[in-house]
């Protein structure tokens, strides 16, 4: 009896409320736990074969190396960087629907469909992992905001694979613009020397392998300033893994 009220409920405020695809917004069963329909989830691209093996960008040609791996002149910090998805729609929707309209609830859809999906697959292959951090937010944009979006990802992620994350062990000292609305060679200067190590961890990261997550990577030289400043305080491997890939 208990059951037939609670579907009457679920059903009663699906005709009051009905799910749509955050994407195409056509209505979705009322009983699906996914916010795509499935036309939507079968156009996500993900990441499965020959990618840089710094960058992490898909190669279609084939390759170690992407071009701008082989031939930039700035320096790389970091060790690799992985995307799980391309960033390309529907996956464009659901990162903006979560990072800019409060839609919290999407962390744990994006951590267990995505970074867990890929760290399972991957893990074996991976050095050992000791500490788990994320993209710093300064602290006027997270006033503003009201969350970053990295450290709900970061915490999820690290929680559900028992991985220690350490959420402040990275500080944004630099307000900077949004990288969205910058080129590539603005978003380069944009965020150059954005970052620093918390004073509190100076003595724990040495000799560390630090695994950097965020949404998206484009440039990639937000995870590279990351790294940039972990390397500088002694740490050993510097990591980046996010949810999609871009490239400009």
């Amino acid at each position: 009896m208990k059951k037939i009220f609670q579907n009457f409920f679920k059903v009663f405020f699906y005709i009051l409320f009905p799910k749509i695809c955050f994407h195409c917004e056509k209505n979705l069963e009322y009983n699906s736990n996914d916010f795509l329909c499935n036309e939507c989830l079968n156009k996500i691209k993900l990441i499965n074969g020959l990618v840089c093996k710094k960058c992490g960008v898909p190669l279609e040609s084939g390759g170690e190396f992407c071009y701008q791996c082989k031939n930039s002149k700035r320096k790389i910090y970091f060790d690799f960087i992985c995307g799980c998805a391309e960033y390309k729609e529907p996956i464009k929707t659901l990162i903006h629907e979560f990072k800019y309209r409060q839609r919290y609830y999407l962390k744990k859809y994006l951590v267990d469909n995505f970074l867990i999906k890929w760290w399972e697959k991957n893990k074996n292959s991976l050095p050992k992992i000791d500490i788990v951090c994320c993209v710093p937010m300064h602290f006027l944009k997270k006033l503003f905001r009201g969350y970053n979006q990295s450290q709900l990802l970061a915490s999820e992620f690290a929680k559900k694979i028992n991985l220690d994350f350490k959420f402040d062990l990275l500080i944004k000292k630099k307000l900077t613009t949004s990288q969205f609305k910058l080129s590539k060679e603005k978003r380069i200067f944009n965020i150059k020397d954005a970052f620093m190590v918390n004073k509190e961890y100076l003595d724990k990261i040495k000799d560390k392998n630090i695994l950097i997550i965020d949404d998206v990577a484009t440039t990639t030289e937000t995870i590279n300033q990351c790294a940039k400043v972990l390397k500088e305080a002694k740490a050993n491997l510097v990591f980046g893994l996010v949810i999609a890939r871009d490239s400009l």
